[in-house]
C-alpha cells in the first residue's frame, strides 16, 4: 500500500550547478515535486545544500575514466548500486540511458532528451563534413546506439521532450508509441521587457550568441561559415560561443584559419546564474542545430528579449514558428543562415515582433505545467503496480 506522501528517487548527472538542459530539467523537476508535496531524494554528483527546500541529496562520484558524455555509463552503474539500499514508490532517471544497469523492483521511468544516437548512421563518412572528431564520434555513437536501446526497453515508461524525439526513438528502436509520453520541458524565467536603450546598443554593436555543449552538432560550423558575408555588412560584428566541449581547441584553430580570430570569442562553460548578462548583451541568438531534441536555451534567450534562429529539425520546429517567435533555417546552410541573421539586424519591425512573440512563448513553457504533467504520468505508473 502506497504511503500518503509519495517518495520518488531522482537519478541525475547534473543538479543545481548544471551545465546543460539535462541539469536544468532535473533541478526544476525536483524542486517542483517538493512544492507539490512529494518526498524527493536526489542522487547526483556534486554537493547540494538548500535550507529552503526539503530535498534529500545523496552525493556520488562518477568515474574519472568514463569516456561517455556526462559520464552516463559509470553513473548508470553507481545509480544501480545506490538504489539497492533505498526504498521508494518510484524512480526517475533524468537521462533514460542511465538506467542501463538497473534491475530493481521499484518501477522506473526515464526521460529522453535527444534522438541523435537513434538516428545514427553506420557509415562513418557521413560525419566527416561537420565534425572534426568524426571517427571517434562514429565509434562512440555506435556504442551508445546499442546500449541505450537496451536501457530504454527495460523502463516502465519513457518521457520525451518533443514529439520528434518520441517518433524517432519509437521507430528506430522498435519501442511502442504507447510507452512514450511527450511532456515538454518547462522553465521559470524572469523576463526582461524590451528596452530601447539596450536595443540601440545591440544594433550598434551587434553580437551573435551561440550556446551549446555539443557545439558541432548544434551547428557552430554553419555559423562560422556564415560570418565572412555578415562581416561585409557589419565589420564590428562579434560571435560569442559559450559551451564546454572537448574539441574546443580544434574548433578555435579552424575558425582562426578562416580568418575569424578577431570576431569570434570562446568563453567555455558559464555558470547558469551568469548567463543572463550574455543574453542581454547580445543581438541575435543563433543555434542552427543539425539535430535537436527540444532546445531550452531558445526559451532562455526569448525571456531576455533576444530573437532566436534555430535549425529546421527535430523538436525545434515544435518550439519555434518561423517568422513568428523566431526564424528557422535549413541545417548546414550558411547562405540561408546569413540571410536570417541580416533580416534580424536590418528589419526592426520583424525583430520587434519576434521578440514580443518570444515573451509569449516563454509563458507557455513554465515549469509547473511540466511538473503537473509528469505527476499525472507517475500516478498512472503507480496505479499499474510494480509488475513488469
Amino acid at each position: 500500500m502506497l504511503s500518503l506522501q509519495k517518495h520518488i528517487i531522482i537519478c541525475t548527472q547534473q543538479f543545481d550547478n548544471y551545465w546543460s538542459g539535462v541539469g536544468t530539467y532535473g533541478t526544476n523537476l525536483a524542486r517542483g515535486l517538493v512544492r507539490t508535496g512529494w518526498k524527493v531524494t536526489v542522487i547526483s554528483p556534486g554537493e547540494y545544500s538548500n535550507e529552503n527546500d526539503e530535498i534529500n541529496f545523496i552525493s556520488i562520484e562518477p568515474s574519472k575514466w568514463d569516456f561517455t558524455h556526462g559520464g552516463w555509463f559509470s553513473l548508470a552503474l553507481i545509480f544501480s548500486n545506490k538504489l539497492k539500499n533505498i526504498d521508494a514508490d518510484l524512480i526517475h532517471f533524468i537521462d533514460a540511458r542511465e538506467s542501463y544497469f538497473y534491475k530493481g523492483e521499484i518501477p522506473a521511468v526515464g526521460t529522453l532528451h535527444d534522438y541523435y544516437f537513434a538516428n545514427h548512421s553506420w557509415n562513418p563518412f557521413t560525419y566527416k563534413t561537420n565534425y572534426v572528431d568524426w571517427i571517434k564520434r562514429w565509434m562512440y555513437y555506435s556504442f551508445v546506439t546499442l546500449t541505450e536501446r537496451r536501457a530504454f526497453r527495460c523502463l516502465k515508461f519513457l518521457i520525451s521532450n518533443s514529439n520528434a524525439t518520441k517518433e524517432i526513438i519509437s521507430n528506430n528502436y522498435n519501442i511502442s508509441n504507447e510507452k512514450i509520453r511527450t511532456i515538454y520541458l518547462g522553465i521559470d524565467l524572469d523576463m526582461n521587457p524590451l528596452d530601447e536603450v539596450i536595443e540601440i546598443q545591440r544594433r550598434e554593436n551587434p553580437i551573435l550568441l551561440f550556446v551549446g555543449g555539443n557545439i558541432q552538432r548544434k551547428g557552430l560550423s554553419t555559423v562560422l561559415k556564415s560570418l565572412p558575408k555578415l562581416i561585409k555588412s557589419y565589420p564590428n560584428l562579434q560571435l560569442y560561443v559559450i559551451g564546454k566541449n572537448q574539441n574546443i581547441e580544434r574548433i578555435k584553430k579552424r575558425s582562426d584559419l578562416m580568418g575569424l580570430t578577431e570576431c569570434v570569442k570562446y568563453f567555455g562553460w558559464v555558470p547558469p546564474q551568469e548567463m543572463k548578462k550574455y543574453y542581454r548583451r547580445s543581438t541575435v541568438f543563433v543555434m542552427p542545430s543539425l539535430m535537436e531534441g527540444f532546445g531550452l536555451v531558445f526559451l532562455e534567450a526569448m525571456a531576455q528579449g533576444l530573437p532566436v534562429i534555430g535549425g529546421k529539425t527535430g523538436g525545434t520546429v515544435e518550439l519555434i514558428k518561423n517568422n513568428k517567435n523566431g526564424i528557422l533555417v535549413e541545417p548546414d546552410n550558411e547562405k540561408e543562415l546569413s540571410q536570417a541573421i541580416l533580416s534580424l539586424l536590418n528589419e526592426v519591425e520583424l525583430r520587434n515582433n519576434i521578440i514580443q512573440n518570444g515573451y509569449k512563448t516563454v509563458k507557455i513553457y513554465h515549469s509547473q505545467k511540466m511538473v503537473d504533467d509528469t505527476i499525472k504520468l507517475y500516478n498512472t505508473i503507480l496505479e499499474m503496480g510494480s509488475g513488469n
